[in-house]
């Protein structure tokens, strides 16, 4: 089993402005073109007051301080690692139009979804929006309390059985009943389940004891009453599992430098297959603000091709996962910060309406 390392940023020292100029042009033209960069184009493309000789010899010099890299002799820069570290911290431009907003508009998030069916909608939101693969967790443990168990006569024979978790966590189940039940005896049930199981943790829930089954009037209610706690313990075995969601994988297909190299886009796949690495990966670097991990500060290798912009949503005051992108380190995060950032923030005012309501 992988450990579970933290990032280990690169160090970056503040340069000075021409640097900082010549270093902000290299980026942003390698993010257009995914070609290197050479000084006579930095030049004539950027105003940067300064002459291609000039230019030549601050890419000479922050190739030498690791900013850059030179894939052979004759070819332009290209930013390294630390280059795109240095272009987060201190280069980042304002973006005054997200594209992001747009979707939002066009299908906004729904409150009163289950928190499977918000996020499937939120990261296909994230996707098309971002234009690169997004990923979120839901941050489960054996501490998580139920909140409300709600029963719902269907028909005679049926009935829904809703379980309301704390994060915003809502699970459904149709139980098929032994017994014919009427909306009056169902709510009887309702109460007793109620009484029983709501303010439970997780651990509780998957193994309820014995002794804490209230006695029935009949074989048949005890029946029913075994078959709804069953239905619960089923769902609090799932709710006891992180889970780790993706979509989009197409965008990440298709960008140019993975077309070429495609077990490097192989390996992320395992990666997002195998889901637990990952999901651990993320809850422990997850931070309230949005985080940024680049190319060779990951510890997974699988990860060090990529770049990763995410953050933490919640519901109410409580974390309830990370939500976040995955796409190549020569991705727009003038655009990916504040798309994540939106996209978090509104996640989480969606599932706390969806909490309180």
């Amino acid at each position: 089993m992988l450990r579970v390392l933290p990032v280990k940023q690169q160090e970056v020292q503040r340069l000075d402005p021409r640097k900082s100029a010549i270093l902000k042009a290299v980026v942003r033209d390698y993010v257009a073109t995914v070609e290197p960069v050479g000084s006579e184009a930095l030049a004539q493309r950027y105003p940067l007051g300064v002459k291609p000789a000039t230019v030549r010899n601050e890419l000479a010099r922050m190739t030498e301080m690791g900013y850059l890299i030179q894939p052979h002799p004759s070819a332009g820069r290209l930013p390294s690692t630390r280059g795109y570290r240095y272009y987060v911290e201190y280069l980042r431009s304002e973006v005054r139009r997200l594209r992001v907003e747009r979707y939002l508009k066009r299908a906004p998030l729904q409150a009163g979804e289950s928190l499977n069916e918000l996020l499937e909608s939120t990261l296909q939101t994230l996707a098309h929006a971002s234009r690169h693969t997004a990923f979120a967790t839901i941050a489960h443990d054996d501490q998580l309390r139920l909140l409300r168990c709600v029963i719902t006569h269907c028909s005679t024979r049926r009935a829904l059985m809703v379980a309301i978790f704390e994060h915003g966590y809502v699970e459904n189940r149709l139980v098929e009943l032994s017994h014919a039940l009427n909306a009056r005896t169902l709510e009887r049930f309702q109460n007793v389940l109620s009484a029983l199981l709501e303010g439970q943790t997780v651990r509780f829930l998957k193994a309820i004891p014995p002794d804490h089954t209230p006695p029935m009037e009949s074989p048949a209610e005890r029946e029913t009453l075994g078959l709804f706690l069953k239905t619960m313990q089923d769902i609090a075995e799932e709710a006891a599992d992180g889970e780790l969601y993706y979509e989009g994988i197409t965008y990440l297909l298709l960008q140019p430098e993975f077309q070429r190299e495609a077990p490097r886009v192989e390996s992320l796949m395992r990666l997002l297959e195998e889901r637990k690495t990952l999901y651990r990966w993320l809850e422990r670097n997850a931070r309230p603000q949005v985080t940024v991990t680049i190319g060779e500060e990951h510890p997974l290798e699988a990860l060090q091709p990529f770049s990763l912009v995410f953050a933490r949503y919640y519901a109410g005051t409580r974390p309830s996962g990370v939500i976040g992108i995955v796409g190549p380190t020569r991705m727009d995060y003038d655009q990916a910060m504040p798309t994540v950032e939106r996209m978090a923030q509104t996640l989480s005012a969606v599932l706390t309406q969806t909490l309180y309501s």
